[in-house]
């Protein structure tokens, strides 16, 4: 009968395998980081994972060039909107000078004949 042993126990080091110290000074129980068994690790990479990482690169390539693109984009629009509040900003300011200039003209023909704002077509008190 096969034994059955629980899954998460760790599993002895293999011979050879230096055994790192734990800070309380007793050889550690857990086994080493995965840098120290870089000798044993394959690293010829399949041609599937190999395609799937060139696709990768391609897809974040991509993905920065839109991202780009999409910067450009919203700084042409930003610079639009301050473009044209520029221009609406000039237009009020120009209107309300002709309006300023108007009232001046008003008040300047008030003060040099009194009797201006008298003149029109009904008196403006009957009595």
């Amino acid at each position: 009968m096969p034994k059955i042993g629980n899954a998460f126990d760790p599993l002895p080091l293999p011979s050879g395998v230096p055994v790192p110290m734990c800070f309380c000074g007793d050889p550690c129980k857990t086994p080493p980081p995965l840098c120290d068994f870089e000798q044993w690790i394959d690293t010829e990479i399949d041609p599937e994972d190999k395609e799937f990482l060139e696709y990768m690169m391609r897809w974040d390539a991509e993905r920065k060039e839109v991202y780009e693109k999409r910067l450009v984009e919203e700084a042409a629009e930003k610079e639009h909107k301050e473009e044209e509040e520029r221009r609406r900003v000039a237009a009020n300011r120009e209107e309300r000078e002709k309006k300023l200039e108007r009232a001046r003209r008003a008040k300047a023909a008030v003060e040099e004949n009194p009797d201006a704002l008298r003149k029109g077509k009904w008196p403006r008190c009957t009595q």
